[in-house]
C-alpha cells in the first residue's frame, strides 16, 4: 500500500508511479509509513522497539521471551501490538521484570501483583495471561492462586491475625476450592467465595480487638452484636468461626444460617418469548442467542456457561450433544445449529488472540469470557439472568426427579431437592415405578 500524493492522466497515483519519489515510504519495506511514528511502517516500527528491547537483556530472558518476540512480529494488528509497546503498563513491567536478568516467574508476577494496586494488578495479569499463552509460562488455575494473593494482601495489612487466618485458609478454605476446581473450571466467582469469607474473618477480628478482647474469649454476644450492626455479608463469618470453635481457637459460638429469598420467576409468556427470540433471531449475537438459549432452556449459572468449551460438544451421525455433567444432552433444533456455529466461529479479541477451545473467549489471552460483560449483554437485550434461570429450573424440577436433574445440569442432588421442593411435585411414584422395574436389584438394609 502506498501513499497517493501525485496524478497522471488525471488519476490520483503514487509516487514512483508519476516518477517522483514517496515522501511517505517506510525506509526499509517501501510501504506506507505509520502515521504515529514518522518514518517506519507499522510492522517495521515494530521490528524496530523489539530488537531494540531484546538486544538489551541478558541471554537467558531474551530466549524465554522468543515465543513472544515471534508472536509480536508476525500479529495481523501490528499498530495494535505498537501501542501495546509504547503505551501500556503491562509491556513497561515486563521490560522492568526482564531487565533483572532472571527468568519470569509465577512468583515474580504474584509478588507484583501483590504489592501494587488494582489497576498495577490488572496489568499483571494481563501480562500473565500473555505469557501462559505463548508458553512460557506454566499455565496454572489463575482463581485459585488469586485466593492465596488475597490472603498474602490481608497478612500484609494485618500480620497480627497470621496465626490464626493463615492456617484458616490454608486448611479449610483452599483444599474446598481445590476439590470444587477438580470438578468444574474455575471462575473469578471461586475467588470471591473465598475473599469474602476472609474479610469477614477480619472484620471480626478487628471488632474484637476495638473491644480488648481476644478470640478465644469472644462471647456470643458480641457476636450478635456485630451481626447485627452491618451489612448481611458479616453472616458469612459463620464459615470461619465452625473452623476456629473446631481448632480450639474459641469457644462455641454460633452464627445462623442466612435465609434465602424465594427466587424472582418470569412467567410462562415472557419465559418462552424470550427463549424462541434466543433460537431465531438472527438479528440478536450470536453469543448471547447460545448464552440466552442455555439460561433459559438449562437454567445454567452464567459461570459454568462461560467455561464451555468445545469438547462439551459432541457430534455423531449428525446429532449434537451438550454434557454439562454427566449425561450428554441431546440438543434440540436449532440450538444444535447454533452451538456449532459458535464453536467454528473464530473470535479474535486483540493482537494477542491465540487458538483456544473457549465457546466464550475472553479478552485476556487463553482466557474465557467473564460472567458481567456476559451479564450485562443479556440484561440489554431483555434476559434477566437470575429470574431466567429460576424459572427455567422450576420448570425443569417439575419435569423430573432430583436423581435424574442433577446428573444432567451438573447440580448437586441437595439442590436439584431444593428445586424440586419449591414445585411441590410429589415423585414417589416414579420412584416405586423404577424398584418394580425389571432389572434393578434393591440392596436389602441391614440393622
Amino acid at each position: 500500500m502506498k501513499v497517493l500524493i501525485a496524478r497522471a492522466d488525471g488519476q490520483r497515483t503514487c509516487g514512483p508511479c508519476a516518477g517522483y519519489p514517496d515522501p511517505y515510504a517506510c525506509p526499509i519495506c517501501a510501504a506506507a509509513s505509520s502515521p504515529h511514528i514518522g518514518d517506519f511502517c507499522d510492522r517495521c516500527a515494530v521490528a524496530d522497539h523489539l530488537t531494540t528491547f531484546i538486544s538489551g537483556l541478558p541471554p537467558e530472558p531474551a530466549a524465554q521471551l522468543g515465543p513472544l518476540h515471534q508472536a509480536l512480529l508476525t500479529a495481523e494488528s501490528p499498530r495494535t501490538v505498537l501501542t501495546w509497546l509504547r503505551n501500556s503498563q503491562s509491556a513497561r513491567l515486563l521490560r522492568d521484570i526482564a531487565a533483572s536478568g532472571q527468568p519470569l516467574t509465577h512468583a515474580d508476577l504474584d509478588t507484583l501483583a501483590v504489592s501494587t494496586g488494582r489497576g498495577g494488578a490488572q496489568s499483571t495479569d494481563y501480562l500473565r495471561s500473555l505469557l501462559v499463552a505463548y508458553g512460557i509460562l506454566p499455565d496454572r488455575d489463575e482463581h485459585l492462586a488469586g485466593i492465596e494473593r488475597h490472603l498474602a494482601r490481608a497478612l500484609q495489612r494485618h500480620p497480627q491475625y497470621a496465626p490464626v487466618l493463615r492456617p484458616y485458609v490454608r486448611w479449610s478454605v483452599l483444599p474446598r476450592a481445590r476439590r470444587r476446581a477438580a470438578r468444574s473450571p474455575s471462575t473469578r466467582g471461586r475467588t470471591t467465595w473465598a475473599a469474602t469469607r476472609m474479610n469477614a474473618a477480619v472484620d471480626f477480628l478487628q471488632h474484637l480487638a476495638t473491644l480488648g478482647v481476644s478470640l478465644d474469649k469472644a462471647t456470643q454476644h458480641q457476636v450478635d452484636q456485630w451481626l447485627a450492626g452491618g451489612p448481611t455479608t458479616r453472616y458469612e463469618m459463620r464459615d470461619f468461626l465452625v473452623w476456629a470453635t473446631r481448632r480450639g481457637h474459641c469457644t462455641e459460638l454460633t452464627v445462623p444460617h442466612r435465609s434465602k429469598a424465594e427466587p424472582e420467576l418470569l412467567d410462562e409468556d415472557t419465559h418462552w418469548d424470550l427463549l424462541q427470540q434466543c433460537l431465531h433471531d438472527e438479528e440478536l449475537p450470536l453469543d448471547v442467542r447460545v448464552a440466552g438459549s442455555l439460561l433459559l432452556l438449562f437454567g445454567q449459572h452464567l459461570s459454568r456457561i462461560v467455561t464451555l468449551t468445545t469438547a462439551h460438544l459432541d457430534t455423531t451421525d449428525g446429532r449434537t450433544t451438550l454434557r454439562l455433567d454427566d449425561t450428554p444432552i441431546r440438543l434440540p433444533d436449532p440450538l444444535d445449529r447454533l452451538l456449532c456455529r459458535l464453536a467454528e466461529q473464530q473470535l479474535h479479541h486483540g493482537w494477542a488472540a491465540t487458538s483456544s477451545s473457549w465457546l466464550f473467549p475472553g479478552a485476556r489471552p487463553g482466557s474465557h469470557r467473564s460472567t458481567g460483560p456476559l451479564s450485562r449483554a443479556l440484561a440489554a437485550h431483555g434476559i434477566s439472568v437470575r429470574p431466567s434461570r429460576a424459572t427455567a429450573l422450576i420448570q425443569l424440577a417439575q419435569d423430573m426427579p432430583p436423581a435424574v436433574l442433577a446428573p444432567l445440569l451438573g447440580m448437586h442432588i441437595i439442590t436439584a431437592q431444593a428445586w424440586r421442593r419449591r414445585t411441590g411435585s410429589d415423585w414417589t411414584a416414579y420412584l416405586q415405578a423404577r424398584r418394580r422395574a425389571p432389572g434393578i436389584t434393591r440392596t436389602p438394609h441391614v440393622q
